[in-house]
């Protein structure tokens, strides 16, 4: 493996530990692992799940009921802002990296309560839970 490789391999993960760390600290953000997540989707009924991934990872596999919101959509703010404030969301993407830079997007833009799987659809994935495609 070359230098530039273990560099920015390095860099990736240390920006996803910072990510971590800000949206797990909010008293406003959960960061959720697969049983809980599931819970809070039981007991909200998934009102505004909604999945960050591309098109092509949606279409592939989702949370039963997510809507997708693709965070590399043009659209994407304009989308998010269109979900009720006062009523939780709940984020995930394939491995937890756009949900958690979604859930501080949420946050700043007035989101009262937001959950966001911590391992994202592979910890889903992992766990056994439910999906479909």
């Amino acid at each position: 493996m070359d230098i530039k490789k273990i560099l920015v391999s390095g860099l990736l993960t240390a920006i996803v530990s910072s990510v971590r760390f800000f949206t797990c600290s909010s008293k406003q953000i959960r960061c959720l692992n697969a049983d809980e997540f599931e819970k809070q989707l039981i007991t909200t009924k998934g009102e505004q799940l909604i999945d960050v991934c591309t098109q092509t990872e949606f279409d592939e596999c989702h949370i039963p009921e997510a809507k997708n919101i693709d965070f590399r959509s043009s659209v994407f703010r304009s989308e998010i802002e269109k979900l009720d404030k006062t009523k939780p969301v709940l984020i995930y993407c394939l491995s937890g990296v756009r949900s958690k830079l979604t859930a501080l997007i949420c946050k700043k833009a007035g989101f009262e309560s937001i959950c966001e799987l911590d391992s994202g659809l592979r910890g889903w994935l992992e766990a056994g839970k439910p999906t479909e495609n």
